[in-house]
């Protein structure tokens, strides 16, 4: 289920970029795809960063000022890919642990997925670290999150690929933004 949300996201990115910087979606797939290689093969945005950067500023033409300094700091605070991670994952624990989740820990989810993701290290399952407040807070146990690490192999590889590309259209779509100086 999260490997097909990420695969959704990711998709969804593709005509957002489309309407809102005017940019067609073979431009943007071809400049983003070796970035996307690269986070698939790694499980790692930080690693895509250099071949987010040539993608951009290559056939794109986008500024260095722009990619200089959008895509360094989306690649290591904006994670595109937590909210469906965190959310199919808490709700993965809470059913293997018959914990019933109620509109409440829902909404503590969302709004931490949200924030909390800003602060999760650039590393490979970095964000597991950010679980367990969030777990206590909602009351799931802890101990799920190892069994979510167990299972994240697959599904990182789609993540790092969604997180990639919403760095990605977000230098695209601040690049397309009309200059008011």
């Amino acid at each position: 289920a999260y490997s097909a949300m990420s695969v959704l996201s990711t998709l969804l990115v593709y005509p957002v970029v489309a309407i809102a910087a005017g940019m067609t979606v073979r431009s943007f797939a071809r400049a983003v795809l070796p970035a996307q290689l690269i986070a698939f093969s790694s499980s790692s945005s930080v690693a895509s960063l250099p071949a987010l950067v040539e993608g951009a500023e290559g056939p794109l033409g986008l500024p260095p000022r722009v990619t200089g300094f959008v895509l360094p700091l989306a690649v290591s605070t904006f994670k595109y890919a937590a909210p469906a991670a965190w959310t199919v994952g808490s709700c993965f624990v809470a059913w293997f642990y018959q914990v019933p989740l109620h509109l409440p820990q829902y909404l503590t989810i969302a709004f931490a997925s949200i924030f909390i993701a800003f602060a999760a290290p650039c590393v490979p399952r970095g964000a597991f670290l950010m679980l367990a407040p969030l777990f206590l807070a909602i009351g799931l146990p802890v101990e799920g999150i190892g069994i979510l690490i167990a299972v994240d192999a697959v599904p990182d590889l789609f993540a790092t690929v969604t997180n990639a590309t919403g760095d990605f259209a977000a230098a695209v779509l601040v690049a397309a933004r009309p200059d008011r100086d």
